[in-house]
Formats: structure tokens, sequence, C-alpha cells
């Protein structure tokens, strides 16, 4: 493990918006990570750990402290588990799966991103949370300074939430154990899988690399190509309201979509009144814009400032407040 200094963070993150991180190390192993979450305690400094940068927005001004780029790598199938180290990237693991005919995390393919982040965003799509296959995450315990094993219930998850969001730099994801198996069946319930289906394969009953690919088609056909933007893909979540809350805004907009949530509560598609509400498509500060494809998608161009996204975001917050009443949460973590 080697500690660098004055580190660009623009070209470790999917936004491509970043300042320097004053120290900056990667670690491919656990022993490694313990020294580098050593090297900060000991110098009184501040540190996060970087996996895909996929969910980030980076201050210009960049981080003070050390930031710890996760490498640890490592999938191996044992008795119905899959045991994924958090370096891994997350659709390389979906993609070994389906191969390997294992069912469950098919409806996340194409998500960016590493296996460490998936527990801590709780990362879901297409009628599926990741939480529904995880056993056990093994993290290292900054407090403690021991390695633990948390279990699914550890975990408390929740929607695009988990226990590692409200104790950030406590746990650092090593690892993720997986209950997925070949007796499974899939899932296609959500509309636009559906839809898609009945398109492409009318009565017939879709394979694991099918359903894989029908999402992964979804995805792009909606969503910016990551290499001509910068884009943390979806920057807000979906808003979960009481069920009168949900009839006091049909009153005012009879169409609204909503479908039902846990505990009688009721979710509601951000995009959809980012676009037919809001009219928020292509909306741009700067070089930070709304994307015309997908309203809950903030993508930015070439020379875009962290500042810029930041202005921009405030401004759709503003909006849907007017609009709605309703308080809106970025899904996109902020570091500075």
């Amino acid at each position: 493990m080697t500690i660098q200094e004055n580190i660009p963070l623009a070209e470790h993150t999917t936004f491509k918006i970043g300042g320097p991180a004053r120290f900056f190390c990667r670690v491919s192993d656990e022993d490694e990570l313990i020294k580098a979450v050593r090297f900060a305690t000991e110098k009184k400094i501040d540190f996060f750990v970087l996996g895909g940068g996929s969910n980030l927005l980076i201050s210009d001004n960049g981080f003070g402290g050390l930031v710890i780029k996760n490498e640890i790598k490592g999938i191996k199938y044992v008795d119905d588990r899959v045991i994924a180290s958090a370096g891994e990237m997350w659709d390389d693991l979906v993609a070994w799966s389906v191969e390997k005919g294992l069912y469950g995390l098919e409806n996340l393919s194409a998500i960016p991103g590493t296996v460490g982040a998936s527990p801590v965003q709780n990362i879901g799509a297409y009628g599926v949370e990741v939480s529904n296959t995880i056993e056990s995450v093994r993290v290292f315990d900054a407090v403690r300074a021991e390695f633990i094993d948390l279990s699914n219930v550890d975990c408390t998850f929740g929607y695009r939430d988990s226990i590692f969001k409200h104790q950030k730099n406590r746990y650092i994801v090593t690892r993720v154990v997986f209950k997925l198996n070949k007796a499974g069946g899939i899932n296609t319930s959500y509309k636009e899988l559906a839809d898609y289906f009945k398109t492409k394969k009318p009565g017939s009953i879709p394979s694991l690399a099918e359903v894989r690919q029908a999402v992964i088609d979804i995805r792009w056909g909606k969503l910016p190509d990551w290499k001509l933007w910068g884009t943390a893909g979806s920057f807000f979540k979906n808003p979960i309201v009481s069920i009168q809350q949900c009839i006091e805004l049909r009153q005012k907009y009879p169409d609204l979509p909503s479908f039902p949530d846990k505990d009688g509560t009721v979710k509601i598609p951000l995009g959809w009144i980012l676009d037919k509400v809001c009219n928020l498509k292509g909306l741009c500060m700067g070089n930070a814009c709304v994307y015309e494809n997908q309203a809950l998608v903030v993508v930015t161009k070439r020379g875009s400032s962290a500042d810029e996204v930041v202005r921009l975001t405030n401004e759709i917050r503003k909006v849907v407040r007017e609009k709605t009443s309703l308080e809106i949460e970025a899904e996109v973590e902020w570091v500075n």
C-alpha cells in the first residue's frame, strides 16, 4: 500500500468532477485496509472509502483527508452462496451469476459501481432490491478496530438505505455473501420488463440471460452514455408518502402514478413529477443539466463543476417543493 498526495478525484467518479484528495491509497486486501485506517487515525484526519465512484459528487475543493480506493477482489460460489469481494465491479458479478445459472441478481444488471457499494445503497431496480439476496456483509469496524459479520437484519435495510449510511466510516465493507441458487425464478412483474417481453417473446418464459439483456436494453435506452456524459444515474430518491398525501396530490394531478410500499405508504415516481408536473427535462445550470430522456438523471458536460450540480439540484428541489410540497432527498452522496 502506497500513500499518495494531492491526487485528482475527478477521474475516479462517473460525474468526472472533484478536486484533489490530500492523501490517496489503494488497498487490495484486508491487511492493507487496516493500515490505511490506521494512517488516518494517526494523522487525525477524516477518510472515506471509494468504490466505483458512481454515486458521489465531490467538492471542487477536493477532500482534505484520506481517500481509500477499495480494490479487494474475488468471487466464489459455495453451498448456494456467492461470496464476492467489495472491490469487484457490480455488473461483473451480475454477469457471472447469470452465466452460472444463479437466480436473484439479473434484474440489477447494468448498475455501475462496486459490490461493496451494493449493501450501502441497497441498490434496486425493476422490482428487486439487493437486500432480498444478501445473507451477510463482512466489514471492518473502524471504531472497534476489528472485522465483524453483519447479518441481513443487522444491516437495517430500507429503500435506498442501510446502517452504513447512518454510521458513515464506521463499517467498511470488504465482502458480501449473497444467497443465490439454481432453483429460483425470474421476476418480470415490473411494467417495463413485462411490456418488453410482451413485445419480444409473447407467451413464453424468458431465460436468465434474456432477463439480463432486457434490463440492459431498457436501462441504456433511457440513460446517458457514460463515455459522453458525466453522471451518477438517478440523482434523487423516489418520495415515499402517506396514503393521504397521495390522495391530495392526485386531486391536483389526477394522472399521478403511485405504487404501494411497506407499512401502508405509497411510492411516487419522482421522474414523472419532474417531467410532467415540473417540466424540468433539459434544464441547465452552466454545464450541469437535467437529462432530456430521463428527468431523474443529472448529467454534466466537460468542464462542469460540483457547484453547478449543486445549484441545479437545489433548483430542482425548489420547483418540486413549490409544485407538490414534497421534500425530495438526494441518492447521491456529497463529499467535501
